[in-house]
């Protein structure tokens, strides 16, 4: 009997035991309080900031003073209105001053109870993003809305950056000949398209987390706020002598960018600096360019000047153009295997963009050529305004390209294995069963929907799309770039971080009603098989229990009212997948507080997270399948 046929019929014969026994309601409320659900549902994750904490005990409660205390991930205490009561003392709710950003969050609560004995602990939940669309399986969606952005970002940082190291040669032609008109600089018009770009770009981060405080909270927005104060302070060092104080914020400008690239995300710091180095050469390269064709239409009348300026840029052009080929081409490859660069359309990007890049080259090279025959003297800005042209449309690409998640692979037959242990959880999107698997720089994600028409015909081929956000501890938010691998199946690289980690999805599947849904990550993950053991052991010698049983096939049309049950342990335990004290993944996840063992049975789509007591007897237990979420409480006899 498959683990999933196991498990529907241990409902079933709970619910039997219950109507023979007649033991289908609880007894007398017990004198001692126990906490039996929150809401949000404790060491988990939701997508949208919950508008109230709310505490459901199993008897009447009273409040004292902070009764329900919530604390950010920093250690500082959440400001929240005045506690309140409702179901006859049953429920106690708080309410946060304002929405909750992005992040993992640790209540602390205290209630007394009807015996006069003051009762406290404190759950983790985390707050995620509410994603509303995904992208179809296999695919690299182009944002092009933030590509645009980034163009003009691109665009501006280049022409002021490399036009404040082109005023240099700039200067020391008019200073050999003061009546040299001085050329029209574009580096003040630049720097504001780029602050504008750079407001756009917060616009898109606020409107996407739904609060304001994620330009400072998230890592996306920190690195942009931090772009606007470097361009913003750069603008106003444009207005002080020498002008070229006003590279030193703009180089902070370029290494935010760099921390925000493709490649920081698959090689770490070394990654990010290799993207900041490309980045600062390109932005010479260009900046100079434009600075000097502004000098060239200038002084066109002016041989020798025209000379002096090209000459200058010249030298400035051969090492910047070595330097971004070079770094272009290790980046390249630290992002994307060769087999893949014309199966994507990040590759074909990429190839697109190598070839304007030769274009460029050629055409400085041309301009060379020109410049050592007065004769050709005429066609030399033509040539200059088309190498121009040129570099802005390689920025262009170069925006596509950051706002392209670089996949590795069109559609694979199976994930790759995972490297090192795997932390297996479980959520239900809408109607769609969501199963993780998280392991070392690795997330696979596996879909299932209900099934329509018969049961025991062949079940049609089902699209299922996913998009995901990951929120680190350490506050670099990033989104991932899913690829299938099969049918319901998708992988993604992921670097997690120690501590909480908070996962948003949006799934997506034909004919089946859909949630944005958020899991808390904790990482590193420990071995828990041999825990496992000892607390099926502890709960199955328990004797009576009452469990305290909610049940949902869609988390769209909120949660039902738990049912409490009345049976002894060794039938419940009797009823579970991990029966035998053992499962094919079992883990124990990282944090202080209880004991916590996620459970994985990949080949029936299972997942099962159990809290453990002090005694080390399993408390808590959720459990996923591919249509269903359980969640129930154990109250035990020496609890009450």
């Amino acid at each position: 009997m498959t683990i999933w046929f196991r498990r529907a019929a241990g409902v079933l014969g709970i619910l039997g035991a219950v109507a023979v026994l007649g033991l289908g309601v609880a007894g007398p409320a017990a004198a001692h309080p126990t906490l039996l659900f929150t809401e949000p549902a404790a060491e988990t994750a939701v997508s949208v900031a919950p508008e109230s904490i709310t505490l459901i005990f199993n008897e009447r409660v009273t409040i004292g003073a902070d009764p329900v205390v919530v604390l950010g991930k920093d250690g500082r205490a959440v400001p929240t209105g005045a506690p309140t009561t409702a179901r006859d003392g049953q429920v106690v709710t708080a309410r946060p001053a304002a929405p909750l950003p992005p992040g993992s969050y640790t209540v602390r609560w205290r209630v007394t109870g009807t015996d006069g004995d003051l009762v406290e602990d404190g759950f983790r939940f985390g707050v995620g993003y509410a994603l509303s669309a995904a992208p179809g399986a296999g695919t690299a969606s182009t944002a092009w809305w933030s590509a645009a952005l980034r163009w003009v970002l691109f665009a501006g940082l280049a022409i002021a950056f490399g036009g404040l190291i082109a005023q240099r040669f700039i200067a020391t032609a008019r200073a050999e000949k003061p009546a040299l008109v001085e050329p029209r600089s574009p580096i003040t018009g630049a720097l504001v398209a780029a602050l504008a770009a750079t407001a756009g770009l917060a616009t898109q981060v606020v409107a996407e987390a739904g609060q304001l405080s994620a330009l400072w909270r998230s890592g996306t927005g920190a690195i942009v706020s931090v772009e606007a104060a470097g361009l913003a302070a750069a603008l106003a060092l444009t207005r002080m002598r020498p002008r070229a104080w006003a590279l030193l914020p703009l180089l902070v400008v370029v290494g935010a960018e760099g921390w925000r690239s493709h490649a920081h995300a698959a090689a770490g710091v070394w990654g990010a600096v290799l993207t900041a180095v490309h980045l600062a050469a390109a932005a010479v390269w260009v900046g100079a360019l434009v600075a000097t064709t502004l000098a060239v239409l200038a002084w066109r009348r002016e041989a020798a000047a025209v000379r002096w300026v090209l000459t200058g840029y010249m030298r400035l052009a051969v090492w910047t153009f070595v330097v971004v080929i070079g770094t272009g081409a290790v980046s390249a490859l630290v992002l994307l295997p060769l087999s893949q660069v014309f199966a994507t359309n990040y590759g074909r990007a990429l190839l697109v963009k190598l070839a304007l890049v030769a274009t460029a080259a050629a055409l400085a090279l041309t301009a060379r050529w020109i410049l050592r025959d007065e004769a050709r003297m005429a066609k030399l800005p033509k040539a200059i305004r088309a190498e121009s042209l040129t570099l802005i449309v390689v920025l262009a690409l170069s925006a596509t390209l950051v706002s392209t998640p670089p996949v590795r692979g069109a559609v694979q037959p199976a994930p790759p294995p995972p490297p090192g242990p795997v932390l297996p959880l479980g959520a239900l999107a809408g109607q769609i069963g969501v199963a993780v698997a998280a392991s070392d720089g690795q997330l696979v994600v596996r879909l299932s929907a209900p099934r329509r028409g018969d049961y025991y015909a062949a079940e049609p081929d089902r699209k299922y799309t996913l998009s995901g956000r990951l929120d680190r501890t350490d506050g670099d938010d990033t989104a991932l770039a899913f690829r299938g691998c099969g049918q319901g199946c998708f992988v993604a690289d992921a670097a997690w971080s120690d501590g909480d980690n908070v996962l948003s999805l949006a799934a997506g599947a034909d004919d089946a009603k859909s949630a944005p849904v958020s899991l808390l990550i904790p990482w590193p993950t420990l071995p828990g098989a041999e825990e496992l053991g000892r607390a099926v052991a502890a709960t199955r010698a328990a004797g009576q229990i009452t469990v305290h049983e909610s049940v949902t096939s869609d988390t769209t049309s909120g949660p039902n009212k738990p049912k409490p049950l009345d049976l002894s342990a060794e039938f419940f335990v009797s009823q579970q997948p991990y029966a035998g004290g053992n499962a094919p993944q079992a883990v124990r996840l990282a944090g202080s507080g209880p004991t916590r063992l996620a459970l994985g049975y990949p080949a029936a789509s299972i997942n099962v997270v159990l809290t453990l007591d002090d005694a080390g007897r399993i408390a808590d237990e959720t459990l996923t399948d591919p249509s269903h979420l359980v969640t129930q409480r154990i109250v035990y006899q020496d609890d009450e």
